[in-house]
């Protein structure tokens, strides 16, 4: 490694770890609650190295915001791989991508707070419907090239489906933190969750004759 690399890559070790304990710190005591200096002692940094990297705790979010939604979509993205292979495509991709986001309640939490705080602050609620957009637009892609891979035609426009498979997924896990951890509780959620989305994928796909035809 070059001189030249080294203090950018020390840089983004720093901001990693920023929002690693960044992320921490809003689950456990809320975005607005949670200070500079609480976000500091949790990763071992001083304000310096705070603001040598962000600008406010805003900036800081966008930057977990989209960090969070990249590994998520690299997720769903490798647990997809294959499914054209699968006797059942849907319940396939179903089972694969719940098997992954199944523990995923920690940034749902984090975001949803963030999520109601931004309905009374214009400019936050602004870059917030940047991020989600770019968001829908990826898991829209997403959703077209396996139901393109697989041979299945949506009845259901690719974006609209992606909005309702979001807001399903989140409603979802709030509704199973709210509701306590316990593990008959999360089996529930995770059922419910399981049959809305076989639901909703079979009732919104139909075999694409022509991809299928030789």
């Amino acid at each position: 490694m070059s001189e030249v690399d080294r203090p950018r890559r020390r840089r983004a070790e720093t901001v990693e770890r920023l929002l690693d304990a960044a992320l921490e710190t809003f689950a456990e005591i809320g975005f607005a609650a949670a200070s500079v200096e609480d976000i500091c002692s949790r990763g071992g940094f001083t304000r310096g190295a705070f603001y040598s990297s962000f600008r406010t705790k805003d900036e800081l979010f966008a930057a977990l915001y989209a960090r969070e939604t990249a590994r998520n979509l690299a997720l769903a993205e490798e647990q997809l791989t294959g499914i054209e292979d699968e006797a059942d495509p849907v319940g396939a991709a179903v089972e694969r991508c719940l098997s992954t986001f199944r523990a995923d309640r920690t940034w749902v939490l984090v975001h949803t707070e963030y999520a109601l705080l931004a309905a009374r602050r214009p400019e936050a609620a602004a870059a917030l419907r940047r991020h989600a957009e770019a968001l829908h637009g990826r898991l829209t892609a997403l959703i077209e090239t396996s139901a393109s891979r697989v041979g299945i035609r949506l009845t259901v426009p690719a974006h609209r489906l992606a909005r309702i498979v979001l807001a399903l997924h989140d409603g979802v896990v709030i509704r199973e933190v709210v509701g306590g951890v316990s593990p008959s509780g999360r089996r529930a959620a995770s059922d419910l969750e399981r049959t809305a989305l076989l639901l909703l994928l079979r009732a919104a796909t139909t075999p694409d004759l022509e991809s299928s035809s030789p």
